[in-house]
């Protein structure tokens, strides 16, 4: 039970320093959502979108917290993924993040609202009968 606290606390934890990143570098409407991922090794990364004038040029969070994650270490896995708006607030991962989590953090746990709070679920209940083929490791 001690490990489930503590794990509760280490997500809760990444998730504040998601907000804490976005209140400091949101601008209008641009930067307008942080991404925090933790790997197996215990190292965060936090990324925010990128919009642009041209909306399908645009970038969500998740894919830059990911891709700064596999920069970083290749083999080093995603164990969890969280994305907070300007607001603070916890936010699903769009469609394609979660196509996009299926072949980089296949096993991680997404943080999603939940009432007033937020839980914590695995990538396969938000993507229960996706796509699979041979190419994704998992």
């Amino acid at each position: 039970m001690k490990d489930e606290m503590d794990s509760d606390t280490r997500l809760r934890e990444a998730i504040a320093a998601a907000r804490a990143f976005i209140a400091d570098r949101q601008r209008g409407d641009w930067h307008s959502v942080a991404s925090v991922v933790l790997t197996a090794s215990g190292k965060r990364y936090i990324g925010m979108n990128l919009d642009s004038t041209l909306p399908r040029a645009s970038i969500c969070a998740e894919p830059v917290a990911i891709g700064m994650a596999k920069a970083a270490d290749p083999d080093d896995a995603v164990v969890f993924c969280g994305a907070v708006n300007r607001r603070g607030e916890v936010i699903p991962p769009c469609g394609s993040c979660r196509e996009l989590m299926l072949d980089y953090a296949a096993g991680a746990l997404v943080a999603v609202p939940e009432g007033e709070d937020m839980a914590f679920r695995p990538l396969s209940d938000l993507m229960p009968t996706a796509y699979k083929h041979g190419k994704r490791k998992r």
